[in-house]
């Protein structure tokens, strides 16, 4: 006989169903990647491990696809899942998959693609978040602590968006230690980013 009571199926504890929003779930992956990736180019960069940047870019790609599709998040902001971003995820989705696969021909055109999202991202994000403050001739409204925490977490990721982006658009300019302590940054900020988020929530 089939059970209909709702305790039989909620389960507890570690079995018990996550009440964790789709948005956020989203982040946790992005985030274990990047201090993985940024973890894993420290030995990369001293010669101790091989590295494959077809896959990196790849899975990066694939997984700002996946945003796209599922939520409409861009690195430029939110925007509503029409079929314009619907067709865009899917292609870059396939572009992704595409590098995993066969290495060594996109890889160029996925850097710089990413390079420029990063730091288009990062400074419209900021340009929207600081721009009507310097604008505005009163002062801003106080802001809770977390939210103000969650408005310097947003700031620094950004910032470091666009740093990303530049080592990616200009590998040779940045150091790549630099670079990977930069990844693992990027990582840890979704990680407290998710934090701040389900305490509002």
């Amino acid at each position: 006989m089939i059970s209909h009571d709702p305790r039989t199926t909620a389960g507890t504890g570690l079995s018990g169903e996550a009440s964790l929003p789709l948005s956020i779930a989203l982040v946790i992956p992005v985030g274990a990647l990047l201090v993985l990736l940024g973890l894993l180019l420290f030995p990369v960069n001293l010669g101790l491990i091989p590295f494959s940047p077809d896959g990196q870019l790849g899975l990066l790609l694939v997984i700002m696809a996946i945003q796209m599709l599922a939520l409409g998040e861009t690195p430029m902001g939110q925007y509503r899942r029409s079929w314009l971003l619907i067709v865009i995820g899917i292609a870059f989705a396939a572009m992704g998959v595409f590098s995993c696969i066969v290495p060594g021909i996109l890889t160029d055109v996925i850097r710089q693609l990413l390079a420029v999202l990063n730091i288009a991202g990062g400074a419209i994000l900021l340009t929207k978040r600081f721009l009507p403050m310097l604008q505005g001739a009163a002062e801003p409204a106080p802001l809770p602590p977390i939210l103000k925490r969650l408005l310097g977490t947003l700031t620094v990721l950004n910032v470091v968006a666009i740093a990303f982006g530049i080592s990616m658009l200009l590998p040779g300019l940045v150091p790549g230690m630099v670079i990977a302590g930069i990844v693992v940054i990027n990582g840890l900020l979704l990680f407290a980013l998710v934090s701040i988020l389900l305490r509002i929530n």
